[in-house]
C-alpha cells in the first residue's frame, strides 16, 4: 500500500509570494509567444527572400506549427507533471523557451526558423498545465476561482508585453534584441520556479481539500468543459483574425479586448459568480459572446467596438470558469486535465484561424456567423446540463 505524506504539508509551505512566482511563469511563457509576432514577418525575408506575400504565408505557417506543437504536447507534459515534481516541469518549459528564442535570433535558414518555432512549442507546452495544476493543488476551493482568474490575466498581459518588449529592445539599437530580452525573462522565471515548494502531482494531495483530493474523475463534466473551451477560443480567434482581414485599425480593438478581459477576470467574474451563480453565469456568458462575435458579420461602423466589448467581457468570465470546472472534475490528475484544456484551446485557435481565412475569402460574414452559432449551441449545452448533474463518472 502506498503511504502518502500528510496532506497539509505543502499547503502550509505555499504562500502568496509563491503564487506570484507562478504568475511570473505564466507571464513569461506568454511573452515568449508574443515577442515573435512582429519578428517573424521581418525574419522570414532575411533567411528566405521574397516579398510580403512570402513573409505572410510563412508567418502563418510558423504560427500554426507552434500551435500544433502546443496542442500535441500540452496533455503529455500535463500527465508528466502528475508524476514528476511540477516545479521542475515548469522550469524545464521556461528554460527551453529561453533557448528556443535565443536560437531563433541566430538561425540563417528557413528550416532553422521552423525548427526553432516547433521546438519552442514543444517546451512551452509544459508550462501552463503544470502552473494551473500547481495552483489547483495548493489553493483552497473557495479561492481557486480567483486564482485561476489571476493566472489567465497574467497570460493575457504576457501576450501584450511580448511585442512591447520587442519594441523597447529595438530602441536600444544593436545592443540587445527583443528575443534576447524575453529569453532573459524566461530564464529568470525558470530559476524562480525552481525555488517553489515541492508538490509532486498525484503523490502530494496537499491543499486539494475534499472537493478534489477525494473525488473521482467526472468524464462527462470534463468533456463538456473541454468542448466549451475549444468553442470559446475558436470564437475569439475568428473575431480577431476576421477583423484583421476586414482591414482598418485593429490595434485599439485588441487593446480594448485585453483590458476588458483582465477587468472581468479580476473583478467582474467573482462578483457575478456570487450574484447569479456559476451555472447561470457560464451559459449567459456563452450567449453574450455568441451575440458579440455574430455582430462582426454586420459591417456597421459601431459593430466592431460593441462586438469586442461583448466578446471580451464574456471571455474574461469563461476562461477561468471553465478551468475551475475542469479542475474540479479531474480528481488527482490535475496536470493531465489542465494539459487537455490547453490542447482544447490550441485546437480552437488553430481551427478558428484556418477556417476564417477560407470562409472569409468566399463569403465575408460566414466565419462570424459560424462562430456565433457554435457559441450559441455551447450556451444551450451549458444551460441544459447544470454542473454537478452527471451520470457518467469514473475513478480513472
Amino acid at each position: 500500500m502506498t503511504v502518502r505524506r500528510p496532506a497539509a504539508a505543502s499547503a502550509r509551505q505555499f504562500s502568496d509570494i509563491h503564487f506570484v512566482l507562478l504568475l511570473v511563469a505564466g507571464l513569461a511563457v506568454s511573452m515568449s509567444y508574443g515577442v515573435t509576432l512582429p519578428v517573424l514577418p521581418e525574419l522570414v525575408p532575411r533567411v528566405r527572400g521574397g516579398g510580403a506575400d512570402v513573409a505572410a504565408r510563412h508567418t502563418g505557417w510558423l504560427t500554426g506549427a507552434y500551435t500544433v506543437a502546443l496542442f500535441a504536447c500540452s496533455p503529455v507534459w500535463g500527465a508528466v507533471s502528475d508524476f514528476l515534481d511540477r516545479r521542475w516541469v515548469i522550469a524545464i518549459g521556461l528554460a527551453g523557451s529561453a533557448i528556443a528564442l535565443s536560437l531563433l535570433g541566430t538561425v540563417s535558414s528557413l528550416a532553422g526558423v521552423y525548427a526553432a518555432r516547433i521546438g519552442a512549442g514543444l517546451v512551452a507546452a509544459a508550462v501552463m498545465p503544470a502552473v494551473l495544476a500547481y495552483v489547483a493543488e495548493t489553493t483552497a476551493p473557495e479561492r481557486r476561482q480567483r486564482r485561476f482568474a489571476w493566472v489567465a490575466s497574467a497570460t493575457a498581459l504576457g501576450f501584450l508585453l511580448g511585442p512591447v518588449a520587442g519594441s523597447a529592445a529595438s530602441a536600444l539599437g544593436n545592443r540587445v534584441s527583443g528575443l534576447d530580452l524575453v529569453a532573459s525573462v524566461c530564464l529568470l522565471a525558470a530559476v524562480l520556479a525552481a525555488r517553489l515548494p515541492r508538490v509532486q502531482g498525484a503523490e502530494d494531495a496537499a491543499g486539494l481539500g475534499p472537493a478534489i483530493a477525494n473525488s473521482s474523475v467526472s468524464l462527462g463534466r470534463m468533456r463538456r468543459a473541454l468542448l466549451l473551451t475549444a468553442a470559446v477560443v475558436f470564437g475569439i480567434t475568428v473575431a480577431e483574425v476576421g477583423l484583421t482581414l476586414q482591414g482598418g485599425p485593429v490595434g485599439p480593438y485588441f487593446a480594448l479586448c485585453s483590458v476588458l478581459m483582465v477587468a472581468m477576470q479580476l473583478v467582474g467574474y467573482p462578483v457575478l459568480e456570487r450574484w447569479i451563480g456559476e451555472h447561470r453565469l457560464v451559459w449567459i456568458s456563452l450567449a453574450v459572446m455568441a451575440v458579440g462575435v455574430g455582430l462582426l458579420s454586420w459591417r456597421a461602423p459601431w459593430s466592431p467596438a460593441v462586438a469586442f466589448v461583448l466578446a471580451a467581457s464574456a471571455l474574461g468570465v469563461l476562461i477561468p470558469a471553465l478551468a475551475v470546472r475542469i479542475s474540479s472534475a479531474a480528481g488527482l490528475r490535475q496536470g493531465r486535465a489542465m494539459g487537455r484544456q490547453a490542447a482544447a484551446g490550441n485546437l480552437g485557435q488553430a481551427g478558428g484561424a484556418a477556417l476564417t481565412g477560407v470562409l472569409f475569402s468566399a463569403v465575408a460574414p460566414a466565419p462570424f456567423l459560424l462562430a456565433g452559432a457554435m457559441l450559441a449551441v455551447g450556451a444551450v449545452i451549458a444551460w441544459a446540463k447544470p454542473e454537478g448533474v452527471d451520470g457518467s463518472s469514473s475513478a480513472g
